[in-house]
């Protein structure tokens, strides 16, 4: 049987997102790219797995250990925001598979303009003309919010100058995925793939990805 997906080669795996059997080479270039892989298939998952660590070398390569080590800390300090914003990502995406690495660099970055006005003493929150960013950006601030104002949180409370070095790390992170990653899903696939979806009866992981 010819693989559904090019029409040349032989197809040796089934692929669910196209009803049909396809050849390797164009499940290995095309998942997640050109394919909407569904995330139960077991070569998409496998292949995510093996991309995320070639991603993960690339950048020690490219700006050493500092970036793990820098991440590292302020994961430490705070666990349970890290957790919350990458939940927030990952839940964002798996409603709008529209979503790009892009849309969330941009939301992250409106959301950090807003927080470094905020440290300079004025309240306005950075809107731009990415609709998916902006919403991205209220999402983020909503939450960063809960842990820096909200006066029932104690123990994992956060103050303005650590919200917003966590708010660039993860740009920080999204940005080096939208240079380096041809693939334009693949920081939120990871998200998605670390924290996946919960009926109403289970309770939040608390699992967090802490890449270099």
């Amino acid at each position: 049987m010819k693989c559904v997906s090019c029409g040349n080669r032989k197809g040796k795996r089934h692929c669910p997102a196209l009803g049909g059997s396809i050849c390797t080479v164009c499940c290995g270039e095309k998942r997640g790219v050109e394919i909407d892989c569904p995330s139960g298939c077991v070569y998409y998952v496998e292949g995510q797995k093996q991309h995320q660590l070639k991603v993960m070398h690339q950048r020690v390569k490219k700006e050493g250990g500092v970036s793990y080590v820098r991440r590292a800390e302020l994961y430490n300090r705070n666990p349970e925001i890290f957790a919350r914003l990458e939940k927030l990502f990952a839940d964002s995406y798996r409603a709008n598979k529209k979503l790009t690495n892009k849309d969330l660099a941009d939301g992250l970055e409106l959301a950090k303009g807003t927080l470094d006005t905020e440290k300079k003493g004025l309240i306005y929150q950075h809107q731009g003309e990415n609709s998916y960013a902006n919403e991205l950006s209220t999402n983020i601030l909503i939450a960063i919010t809960d842990y820096k104002d909200n006066p029932e949180i104690t123990e994992d409370r956060v103050d303005l100058d650590f919200a917003i070095k966590v708010v660039d790390e993860f740009l920080r992170e999204a940005r080096f995925y939208v240079e380096n990653d041809p693939n334009p899903r693949s920081y939120l696939i990871h998200t998605v793939r670390y924290h996946p979806g919960e009926s109403p009866e289970q309770k939040p992981a608390g699992r967090i990805i802490i890449t270099p």
